[in-house]
């Protein structure tokens, strides 16, 4: 047997609040022991031991990324390489893929094809409806048996409200949430209006006036969460909203949780760490879906993240090609990475004393298993060895040129913190060379 000693590291574990700095040994695919001397555990056994000064650094369940557009399923274990890299151990994937995943045999092809033991783990999104109409629904209890754990049209609102509902009543028999891009594409721009198509470019107000670019309202984004929220109740169904931005449907979700509804919501790092000044510039890595919204409604998302209204933060991962980027800013693509700024980005919120890091991590791991009912990720005896291994005090500058995804809204940005290891069923998926370093035996 084979034994890898993570010696004298802070534990984080959300799970069960255990935040003390120990002795961790894994062996195989499981956590051996977590204990204050690992050499009372190991010197009975046989077997190689390789053991890891971690004096310093901190260890918590691997993250859990919600929200992960791959553009093509051709991409996918370049994909999970990319994650895994970043510390992201589980990811779902959205349905807006080529070929859309809309069915049962596609769901369960993608399945197949992302096990690799030391690569992130695939979870599927199902598309709620077959056509990009909205008005056909798909085979979700198919679906759901194939292993898809949620429905959403993923980029694309679920407007038809007949559709919605009769989408809430299945989801809630097969006890599967369903997940909302809350946009009126009315509103946005994204639909013909008598004969005149006009298409949102950023948030509607006095900058967008000031720029010359089309403006979204920001209550093309509550309007819709107001009349899901009507249908969940009527329905009882699991009700998720994706990347919130608006405090007026922050609002709406904290009194329909205060009344007891299944509703919950997450956000991305663009919503909480910038506003629409950013697009100032014209840099088109700032043209995002829902688009940064105004200052308020950047503090109202920290506000939601700090009482818990907020219950995940995910990437938001849409890569774009740097062609569909360079170009005038209203014919440019929608959409920026994610997955490899998501633990930085998060972490800043711990920097600036808005949230504590038990929080931090707890955004990232076990609220989003809550939200999909998922197994909560935990770090306990003879648990399964999925964890990160990071510095939280690292100073970095994120680098657009050193990044495999683009474009980010964050290049130049100073950041504290670094995922230095990343373990998937007790293998090795990442390692950085200032963990190398930490090799003594």
């Amino acid at each position: 047997m084979t034994f890898t000693v993570l010696k004298s590291i802070k534990v984080l574990n959300p799970k069960t609040y255990f935040n003390d700095i120990s002795d961790v040994v894994i062996c195989n695919d499981k956590i051996f022991s977590i204990c204050k001397d690992f050499k009372t555990e190991v010197s009975h056994q046989d077997g190689q031991i390789n053991i890891y000064d971690c004096n310093g650094l901190t260890m918590s369940p691997g993250l859990i990324d919600m929200r992960v557009n791959i553009g093509k399923t051709e991409n996918l274990t370049a994909i999970q390489k990319i994650a895994a890299e970043n510390g992201i151990t589980s990811m779902v994937i959205l349905p807006n893929q080529t070929p859309k995943l809309n069915n049962p045999s596609i769901i369960d092809h993608i399945k197949r094809q992302s096990e690799t033991p030391n690569l992130t783990k695939v979870n599927i999104y199902g598309a709620a409806t077959k056509d990009d109409h909205g008005l056909e629904m798909s085979e979700i209890g198919l679906m759901s048996e194939m292993g898809a754990i949620g429905f959403t049209n993923g980029n694309k609102s679920i407007k038809n409200s007949l559709v919605m509902r009769r989408l809430m009543s299945y989801a809630a028999m097969i006890n599967r949430p369903i997940i909302q891009h809350a946009e009126d594409e009315d509103l946005s721009g994204l639909n013909k209006a008598s004969t005149t198509l006009i298409n949102g470019e950023m948030n509607e107000g006095e900058i967008s006036t000031r720029l010359g670019l089309i403006g979204i309202p920001s209550c093309a984004e509550v309007i819709i969460v107001e009349r899901d929220i009507r249908l969940a109740k009527l329905t009882g169904a699991s009700y998720h909203v994706a990347h919130i931005s608006t405090r007026d449907s922050i609002n709406v979700i904290r009194e329909a949780k205060k009344i007891g509804l299944k509703v919950t919501c997450d956000t991305a790092p663009p919503y909480f760490a910038l506003n629409e000044t950013s697009l100032l510039s014209y840099n088109t890595a700032f043209k995002l879906s829902p688009p940064l919204r105004k200052e308020d409604d950047r503090l109202a998302v920290i506000e939601g993240i700090q009482d818990g209204t907020i219950d995940a933060i995910a990437s938001d991962h849409r890569a774009r090609s740097k062609d569909t980027k360079a170009q005038p800013f209203s014919a440019a693509s929608v959409g920026a990475s994610g997955i490899e700024t998501l633990f930085l980005m998060t972490l800043e919120l711990v920097h600036k004393k808005i949230i504590d890091l038990n929080k931090a991590i707890s955004l990232l791991t076990i609220n989003p298993a809550n939200v999909l009912k998922m197994e909560k990720p935990s770090l306990e005896k003879d648990g399964l060895a999925d964890f990160i291994i990071f510095d939280e005090n690292c100073h970095d500058v994120i680098n657009q040129n050193n990044l495999k995804t683009s474009p980010t809204p964050f290049d130049q940005r100073k950041i504290k913190g670094k995922i230095l290891g990343t373990f998937i069923n007790g293998q090795l998926a990442h390692i950085n060379q200032m963990l190398k370093n930490r090799i003594i035996k």
